[in-house]
């Protein structure tokens, strides 16, 4: 720096190099913040998603254990061979943890976000659905009527299961559990 020497005043010279290290020490530790940052909302991201896939997964699974159709058929008949019967509709909770999380929502990614909500939806309908099923009115019914209700509550479930499922898909590929279907290998015919 000899040739600033007779040019800047030595004292300017101290100030401008503390301030390059302390303009260099700002970028360095906003960079480590901005990286801190990311690694901790990516790990909120995985938290979110393995809950709400324990949460999806759990209902799916017991879906699947009942032959929907097969229930329907029996209950159908039931009501159908007596008018006074009136099927029991136990109610469900299938959203606790949705509904803890549902702030967080806007962490998860785009492509997971839609499927997941639309999910839930579907389980409210269900949700409200058994309350109606429930309900003195449904009890003051004529049977078509209970009948034509309980046929919706059966749908609907059946619906909740292909979009627990889709739901599921998009949050293991997301995390990584599943391979995303888009982005298959190049096979031997796929080569030129």
């Amino acid at each position: 720096m000899a040739v600033f020497d007779n040019i800047i005043d030595p004292r300017v010279q101290q100030a401008v190099v503390g301030g390059l290290f302390v303009a260099v020490g700002w970028v360095y530790n906003g960079h480590r913040n901005r990286l801190r940052e990311r690694r901790r909302r990516l790990e909120k991201m995985q938290d979110v998603q393995t809950a709400l896939i324990a949460e999806i997964d759990h209902y799916v699974v017991t879906l699947k254990q009942f032959d929907l159709t097969a229930t329907w058929q029996r209950i159908v008949g039931a009501m159908e061979d007596d008018d006074s019967y009136t099927p029991v509709v136990p109610s469900e909770r299938n959203d606790t943890v949705f509904s803890a999380l549902v702030a967080e929502i806007h962490l998860l990614p785009e492509e997971v976000i839609q499927p997941v909500v639309g999910y839930y939806n579907q389980v409210f309908a269900v949700d409200a659905i058994i309350d109606d099923l429930r309900s003195d009115l449904f009890r003051e019914m004529d049977q078509v009527q209970r009948i034509g209700m309980y046929t919706d509550y059966i749908a609907l479930k059946q619906e909740a299961l292909a979009r627990g499922e889709r739901a599921l898909r998009a949050l293991r590929v997301s995390t990584g559990r599943e391979p995303n279907p888009s982005s298959r290998v190049a096979g031997p015919s796929d080569q030129s």
